[in-house]
């Protein structure tokens, strides 16, 4: 019972990041063109998105959290849950470098600067569809059960 109480908790989560990841991608849409719109839009989305990373971390790196409990259920898994502690570190790392790049640019340069911002953040948007399916595959090779959304 408590491990299914531990898997949709983790289900939960990984809608939370999922409907960020969203978010992001629709604000990144927004013409840029309108340089303020799309300005104000990416850097609020990207700031959500980050937090949602964040706490996706500290659940599942948390003592007792998803991957400590899914080493302890599978230990043959260890190397890719250790990949996926891998991907958090340049998760984040990323997340904060575009939350830098978006707060260093003013409107009058979205036109310039921005494409290649854009750029990186749907780079980063692939890292994260990524990193949530080697997530889903663990959990599942260890537990035979699917923590992935219907999306």
């Amino acid at each position: 019972m408590a491990e299914q109480t531990h898997l949709q908790a983790a289900r939960v989560q990984r809608e939370a990041l999922h409907q960020a990841l969203v978010g992001l991608e629709d604000a990144l849409s927004t013409p840029i063109g309108d340089a303020a719109r799309w300005r104000l839009r990416v850097a609020m989305a990207m700031e959500h998105a980050a937090s949602r990373v964040d706490e996706h971390i500290f659940h599942t790196e948390a003592p007792g959290g998803l991957l400590q409990r899914v080493v302890e259920e599978a230990p043959r898994l260890s190397c890719r849950a250790d990949r996926l502690r891998a991907d958090h570190v340049d998760l984040r790392r990323e997340a904060v470098r575009l939350q830098g790049a978006l707060a260093q640019i003013d409107d009058g340069e979205v036109k310039d600067r921005g494409i290649p911002i854009r750029n990186d953040a749907l780079d980063f948007l692939g890292q994260l569809a990524r990193h949530r399916q080697r997530g889903a595959d663990l959990v599942y090779e260890a537990y035979q059960v699917d923590i992935g959304d219907s999306h």
